[in-house]
């Protein structure tokens, strides 16, 4: 993508978890980050925790409230205006447990590594229930990702 406004509904659409994902910035490699908005559905049981070795992310909650953790501390709300980050080795999770779909932007840097994962685990991820986890770890150790249970 290109420098400039991006309107909604412009940006290109992939699926994360059978939900859109709508990559605004950073698809291309332009610049140090990516961003995308996502809708993190109803009762969606999220990742296993995990690290990125190679990219960081961010997750800022624009509607709704997120259930989240960051490195070994209790899962805690992060309602909208929530900002988490996550910077390459650090273990996180994050999951919807209401009944409301969850609004958020995620950031990644650099952009390739961090787009090109969420596509990737997007794909595998359902909606509802519990993943197919030879299929996530499969995924996490082809993105330079680890899952730290």
């Amino acid at each position: 993508m290109t420098a400039g406004l991006v309107r909604p509904g412009a940006g290109t659409l992939i699926t994360y978890a059978s939900s859109p994902l709508e990559i605004l910035a950073g698809g291309d490699g332009e610049g140090s980050w990516a961003a995308a908005t996502i809708e993190i559905p109803a009762f969606f049981r999220g990742p296993v925790p995990h690290v990125h070795d190679t990219f960081d992310e961010a997750l800022f909650v624009v509607s709704g409230t997120l259930l989240v953790t960051t490195g070994t501390a209790d899962p805690e709300e992060a309602p909208a205006g929530s900002f988490i980050n996550a910077p390459r080795g650090t273990r996180h999770t994050f999951s919807n447990p209401t009944d409301t779909p969850v609004r958020v932007l995620g950031l990644w840097s650099p952009p390739r590594e961090g787009l090109d994962f969420m596509r990737a685990v997007g794909a595998v991820l359902p909606a509802a229930g519990a993943p197919d986890p030879d299929a996530v770890r499969a995924v996490y150790e082809a993105h330079h990702s680890r899952l730290v249970p």
